[in-house]
């Protein structure tokens, strides 16, 4: 509870309370590796029970890199693959990407940019220790060791849970505080649909803390039986975390970059049953895609594709720069239904393009996997199309 200051002060005059004289505030003194921080020139100051300090000689110290952006005010760290970025007046900073919450943010000070000093040493996986008596903070870059065996524990179950459909299981390695912690139904709803088998080829700890460690994975997800799929190799980013008080890492975020798709195994031997009438116009829409796209119809293509597609704003803006800036010549040299239903529909597909004019190109033969859905009026649609591969034409 805050006391207003003249109510304080109408005490004293009335003899109510009565004060003794307060020693002066210690200054605040930053030691590293037991190390003493000359911030003779700047001295550090406290801002919302943080510690704030200028950043050139914090950052220096630690042996980081800076790149100062005057007009946004975003100051950039960097060493050894790790990036941090903060910025004066906001209270989100980002670390390898990832955004992180401030208590307080940094500020300028007589032209000199101040940091939230706790941050920056966990951020950069070292020890902070706050002595309010002494007002002293120490980091310790050696003192801190990381417990990384959990993790590799973790990515096991990860791969167990997964293949056998284990909802439970994989539900409980994620941190129940993370987004993440609500796509238990969606999950569900892939298990029943998929049957999968999951392998981890690489797995990395980029970044390490006491709570918190980024690792980037390679993983090769194979259709074992189910609805159809495409086999795929991703790499992912992953955030983990270990909540207040627990020893056991969890999932608190993914990030999927690359992804190569694959067709599974036997895939092009399979015997598909299509009803003639679907086959005709599925092979249709593929080829008026083609043909519209020749003669660079913007409505035309547009037409063969479901608008209620995810991707299909960023599919037309696709076209739109792909029309600026080439006159192309597309063929469609060979088609095959992987798998057909009555609203759904995934044709392979082998397709030639051939730069007519335009900036440099490489004439290509494309394999892809189109994904199709049966539109009301009985037209299929393109919903997305996956790439396999390509080889460059022989000129």
């Amino acid at each position: 509870m805050k006391v207003i200051p003249g109510f304080i002060a109408a005490l004293a005059l009335s003899g109510t309370i009565s004060f003794t004289a307060a020693a002066a505030e210690q200054p605040i003194s930053v030691l590293i590796d037991q190390q003493k921080l000359n911030l003779n020139t700047s001295a550090p100051v406290m801002d919302q029970e943080t510690v704030l300090v200028p950043m050139r000689p914090i950052f220096q110290k630690l042996g980081m890199d800076l790149v100062w952006d005057a007009k946004t005010k975003t100051v950039t760290a960097t060493k050894d693959g790790l990036t941090i970025k903060l910025q004066i007046g906001s209270k989100r900073a980002t670390v390898n990407g990832t955004v992180k919450q401030l208590k307080a943010a940094p500020k300028s000070i007589n032209n000199v940019t101040y940091i939230p000093l706790r941050f920056v040493g966990e951020a950069t996986g070292n020890e902070v220790k706050w002595n309010a008596k002494t007002r002293i903070v120490e980091i310790n870059r050696s003192a801190l060791t990381i417990d990384t065996s959990g993790i590799d524990t973790l990515f096991k179950n990860y791969v167990l849970y997964s293949d056998n459909e284990n909802l439970a299981g994989l539900m409980s390695l994620i941190d129940p505080s993370s987004a993440l912690a609500g796509i238990g139904d969606s999950v569900k709803g892939q298990m029943e649909l998929y049957d999968t088998k999951t392998t981890i080829d690489d797995i990395k700890i980029v970044d390490a803390k006491a709570n918190e460690a980024t690792v980037t994975t390679t993983e090769t997800t194979k259709k074992v039986g189910g609805a159809f799929m495409l086999d795929s190799r991703t790499e992912n980013t992953y955030l983990l975390t270990k909540p207040a008080g627990s020893k056991t890492w969890l999932i608190n975020n993914v990030q999927v970059g690359n992804v190569e798709y694959s067709l599974p195994q036997g895939a092009l031997d399979a015997v598909v049953t299509v009803p003639k009438e679907d086959e005709s116009k599925i092979k249709a829409t593929l080829q008026a895609n083609a043909d519209y796209s020749n003669k660079e119809d913007l409505n035309g293509v547009l037409s063969t594709l479901d608008d209620s597609s995810p991707i299909y704003d960023q599919t037309k803006q696709t076209y739109v720069q792909i029309f600026k800036a080439y006159d192309l010549d597309n063929a469609v040299e060979s088609t095959k239904i992987l798998d057909y239903t009555a609203t759904e529909a995934y044709v392979y597909t082998v397709q030639t393009t051939k730069r007519l004019s335009g900036p440099e190109f490489t004439d290509n033969r494309a394999f892809t996997v189109n994904a199709l859905v049966k539109a009301d009026d009985g037209s299929w649609k393109i919903t997305e199309t996956y790439i396999l591969g390509y080889e460059a034409l022989a000129k």
